[in-house]
């Protein structure tokens, strides 16, 4: 089986939709299928002209006009990653498509309602031509399903529990807070400094770690000096940096405004940190009763989700341990491979 996954994101990943793809392609290569990687930044990535200087439409609109990158050679499969920051394929190809739907433009703009319009149809057209969407959980598969896509099936991504979990409980620091994020808008970074913040204020010896880089940076390290030492910003780190982060973290907090799924609280869990994040679609799925959920855009609330956790170390530890075995049972690369190497063969033919 050859296949060739069409993705803006690719290695060194900049968010999930890249963690998503190096992962699968792993776990693919294991069982055997031949996977050729067609993306608009990173190792694999192509030339492509700057239209509208937005990098993942631009990407799209350059494979929608010519496709002859994803089909020479000719694959069996083409598994194209969908959702804000993902492709839009609008036209058919000679070969079937598979998509994976990381989140919806409805779900990633409630009230941005000029953008929903102009690409939300296009979506809805990309996702239509596929011969089956995968939904990396049950709320995005709902979003798509909303757009009058049938074709829909829940496929989650795995996670590399074993890796996450190698280095024990050894390391924890009870009094360190982490984010791990694309440092935008919708990922609430700036809320994961202020919430640092106020801890630190109220706690002598806690102190914050933002992991990450975007469009947010230079506000972000603004918002990060002026509390006087407390929270560090680490930029991008390495996967093994990261792993040592999760090991060492109290609380990974996740004041997210949407999510396709919420990637960092499963690695989070799996690594044995307990969870805030805040009660969205996308993060209910992820954090499940593996850690706290609070109201968006509800400061005050976090501040006293995460003092909770700082205050009961045995509650913490609770909902750390039962987060890493949900995460264990639920997000296993093995069985997620399987099934994507099941679709394809299905589709290829079908």
């Amino acid at each position: 089986m050859n296949v060739v996954f069409a993705t803006y994101d690719d290695d060194p990943p900049e968010g999930g939709q890249g963690v998503y793809v190096a992962g699968l392609r792993a776990a693919l290569e294991a069982r055997g299928v031949t996977v050729r990687t067609v993306a608009g930044r990173g190792t694999h990535a192509i030339a492509y002209p700057r239209v509208l200087h937005r990098a993942p439409l631009d990407f799209s609109l350059a494979l929608s006009r010519d496709p002859s990158p994803l089909l020479s050679p000719r694959p069996d499969v083409v598994h194209a990653q969908g959702g804000p920051g993902g492709v839009l394929l609008l036209r058919s190809l000679p070969v079937p498509v598979v998509y994976t739907a990381h989140h919806t433009y409805a779900q990633a703009y409630p009230s941005r309602l000029a953008l929903r319009r102009a690409l939300a149809p296009l979506e809805r057209r990309s996702y239509a031509r596929a011969a089956t969407v995968l939904a990396v959980s049950p709320s995005t598969a709902d979003a798509v399903r909303a757009m009058g896509i049938a074709h829909v099936e829940v496929v989650p991504p795995g996670i590399d529990v074993e890796r996450l979990g190698r280095l024990g409980e050894s390391r924890r620091d009870a009094s360190l807070l982490l984010f791990v994020g694309r440092l935008e808008p919708e990922k609430g970074p700036l809320d994961a400094v202020a919430v640092m913040r106020a801890l630190a204020a109220e706690r002598p010896g806690t102190r914050g770690i933002v992991v990450g880089r975007g469009r947010l940076d230079a506000a972000v390290r603004d918002a990060a000096e002026q509390a006087g030492g407390v929270v560090e910003v680490r930029g991008a780190v390495s996967d093994d940096e990261l792993r040592d982060l999760y090991a060492c973290a109290a609380v990974v907090l996740m004041p997210s405004r949407y999510e396709g799924l919420g990637l960092v609280a499963l690695e989070a869990a799996a690594a044995g940190a307990a969870v805030v994040a805040n009660d969205v679609t996308g993060l209910r799925d992820a954090v499940g009763g593996a850690g706290l959920l609070v109201a968006p855009g509800d400061t005050a609330a976090f501040v006293a989700a995460v003092r909770s956790l700082l205050d009961e170390p045995a509650r913490r530890a609770e909902l750390a341990a039962r987060g890493r075995v949900e995460v264990a049972a639920r997000h296993s690369w093995a069985t997620a491979s399987a099934r994507v190497a099941e679709v394809y063969r299905q589709v290829a033919h079908g």
